[in-house]
């Protein structure tokens, strides 16, 4: 299946780690190099105004005013036809590298090997196509998938006295993180016939169409035991829903998202329960030449080798039953890979009935 495509051009891949809400990380400090200076960059993301993609251009332009080369933003707004046209004008514009954020696993495949074939070299970031490039930076959507599984399994499978029943919200189903957390979660579903998958519905990143989706999911099914949405912004919408109808004790609410202080907050006010997050600020930071991987200046500086980088893994919430409090898992990872980022989980305790 697609994760799969990804491991043909995986040469550095970093393991993950469990740690706090809180963001950390500084950018690195050094002086232009003459090899990169003068050299272009221009970053396409499905979206600015949203926490990721203002991160990841915060971090970037850090980059650029520290090693001496051009940044260039260019706003596809949620519209993939738009974003198309962006990266057929960037291709003609001919910058040294191009990065870019793939809504779908589809969409910008083509340009992604024309832009290569033309000498750009391309860094994908987050969600990849299924056009591999010269650079990931993003995500372990088959860990998420897998761990958030394993996690409703355990508490809506056997022996919880729950209805197993299950509702997920992709934001869309072609985009490679709803493509790869399905899969690997559903691989986990099958093992256990108790859990039932009652509603697979994508929200198109909207917080009030999740809501609407998660308010007639709740009609249909009053016994949901747990929803899965693939990204906290709109999951956010389909917890208010769980709040609304009276089930926030009831219906657990998991999302992923970069870890933002607004999907902590949310986490504090009960609408979502728990959160895989994947690290937005480390992943500009590692776009660009953080502590462990410095995957722009490596092609700025005509570096060979496709590399891909997966980030570490911060898991928060609120605990179910016992008090968990914290624990370190450090998944085996070697320190010269390893993000220089805190390692502990820490759940806030919340008896449900």
């Amino acid at each position: 299946m697609f994760y799969k495509m990804g491991s043909a051009f995986r040469t550095a891949v970093a393991g993950m780690l469990m740690g706090t809400c809180a963001l950390m990380g500084a950018p690195a400090s050094a002086q232009a190099d003459s090899n990169i200076a003068g050299k272009k960059v221009i970053f396409i993301p499905i979206s600015m105004g949203i926490s990721l993609t203002e991160g990841w251009a915060r971090r970037m332009n850090e980059h650029a005013a520290t090693y001496g080369y051009s940044l260039d933003v260019r706003d596809a707004a949620f519209n993939t036809g738009v974003m198309s046209e962006l990266v057929a004008k960037a291709i003609s514009d001919k910058p040294d590298v191009l990065v870019v954020h793939n809504p779908t696993v589809q969409l910008l495949s083509r340009q992604i090997k024309q832009a290569e074939a033309e000498g750009i070299k391309v860094l994908q970031v987050n969600l990849q196509s299924n056009q591999p490039s010269s650079a990931f930076v993003g995500a372990n959507w088959e860990r998420i998938g897998r761990e958030i599984a394993e996690d409703i399994v355990k508490e809506c499978g056997a022996g919880a006295g729950k209805s197993g029943k299950v509702a997920i919200i992709p934001g869309q189903l072609t985009a490679a993180d709803s493509v790869i957390m399905n899969e690997a979660a559903f691989k986990v579903f099958e093992q256990h016939k108790e859990i039932q998958v009652v509603s697979n519905q994508a929200s198109d990143w909207e917080p009030e169409k999740a809501r609407q989706i998660t308010a007639t999911v709740l009609q249909q099914h009053p016994d949901l035991c747990a929803i899965f949405g693939h990204w906290d912004v709109h999951t956010m919408g389909a917890g208010n829903a769980v709040k609304d109808a009276g089930k926030a004790d009831d219906v657990l609410v998991y999302a992923t998202g970069g870890g933002d202080s607004v999907a902590c907050k949310a986490i504090e006010d009960k609408v979502l329960d728990r959160m895989w997050s994947y690290d937005a600020d480390g992943q500009g930071r590692d776009a660009g030449p953080g502590p462990e991987h410095a995957h722009l200046l490596a092609l700025l500086g005509d570096a060979g080798g496709p590399t891909e980088t997966q980030l570490l893994l911060r898991v928060v919430g609120r605990a179910t039953g016992e008090n968990q409090g914290e624990r370190a898992d450090e998944y085996g990872q070697s320190a010269s890979s390893r993000p220089a980022s805190a390692m502990h989980l820490k759940l806030t305790s919340r008896t449900r009935s």
